[in-house]
């Protein structure tokens, strides 16, 4: 009896070298605790984990942020995608192709010419140098304001009011985030001075204002 394996084609770019290591996974090779992707260079590597509720978890290196990043996603996306690719939430280079090796090729050839034209005379490093220091980027407000929309509607944002009573503003300021209490005054600045710093308040579950 012959078993028709699920599998898909896995590849992300490499922070280090630039190059896109690539490999076939199949759901035999999930069957253990975890299964890596390591590139030739041997300065990074992709890690692909089983949840305890059947989701695939991908832990991906960042071509421009300094840590990698984690996804969560179902394995009817991970094996049953023609492509499915996954870009940096800061800066929307596209790290991680999934799918039908056809499909994965296209995509990594697609992401290589937007790359080129995003870093002009440019380098890698360059590019990680001005993410880390342009102050006005409106994508790390954007960040920041989602997070704290959601704390705010999951009751997470406490501060000298009984719970619950608290009526919250925030100012866009030109490095931070000011979050205030309109009944007591309380408040607190968020640093949006790096796309690192916004990806740090990613992982906040709850915020106090003093």
């Amino acid at each position: 009896m012959i078993l028709d394996q699920k599998k898909t084609t896995l590849a992300y770019r490499c922070p280090a070298c630039g190059g896109v290591p690539t490999s076939m996974v199949g759901a035999f090779s999930l069957s253990g605790d975890l299964f890596k992707l390591k590139c030739t260079c041997g300065e990074s590597h992709l890690v692909v984990e089983k949840t305890l509720d059947d989701k695939i978890r991908l832990t991906v290196p960042c071509l421009v942020c300094p840590s990698p990043h984690t996804y969560v996603i179902s394995k009817n996306v991970f094996f049953g995608s023609d492509i499915f690719v996954i870009p940096c939430s800061l800066c929307g280079i596209d790290i991680c192709f999934i799918g039908k090796e056809s499909e994965v090729s296209s995509s990594v050839a697609r992401s290589n010419e937007e790359i080129i034209k995003l870093l002009g005379d440019a380098s890698i490093e360059q590019l990680k140098s001005k993410k880390e220091t342009d102050l006005t980027d409106p994508m790390v407000f954007d960040i920041i304001t989602y997070v704290l929309s959601d704390l705010h509607a999951e009751g997470k944002i406490y501060c000298r009011c009984p719970e619950g009573h608290g009526d919250y503003i925030s100012t866009i300021l030109d490095d931070s985030v000011l979050v205030e209490c309109k009944n007591c005054g309380a408040k607190l600045s968020i640093e949006a001075g790096s796309t690192q710093r916004a990806h740090d308040f990613l992982e906040a579950t709850e915020l106090r204002l003093k």
